[in-house]
């Protein structure tokens, strides 16, 4: 992966993190932030769309999933996280 769009994609996913913090005990956020520092975008894309589209976590903004939506589709990922979280919308 090119320098520049690597760098895009941590900037973007770090946005997103915020998300994480108010889960109680940490584990997504933990393993987000070692994901990241491993260069796993994808993977720890997949563990905050995981966090989101559990039953207790809060709803997200059309902005929130338009974002995640976007990275998505810059790193070539097809999956229903999108789709389900379109479902979820605040």
């Amino acid at each position: 992966m090119k320098e520049a769009v690597s760098k895009e994609l941590r900037t973007q996913l770090q946005l997103l993190r915020s998300l994480l913090l108010g889960e109680p005990g940490h584990s997504f956020l933990d393993l987000f932030d070692n994901l990241m520092q491993e260069g796993e975008f994808g993977v720890a894309l997949d563990v905050l769309c995981d966090f989101i589209l559990r039953p207790d976590s809060p709803k997200v903004s059309k902005l929130t999933v338009d974002r995640i939506q976007r990275l998505h589709a810059a790193m070539g990922i097809d999956d229903r996280c999108v789709e389900e979280l379109q479902k979820k919308l605040a």
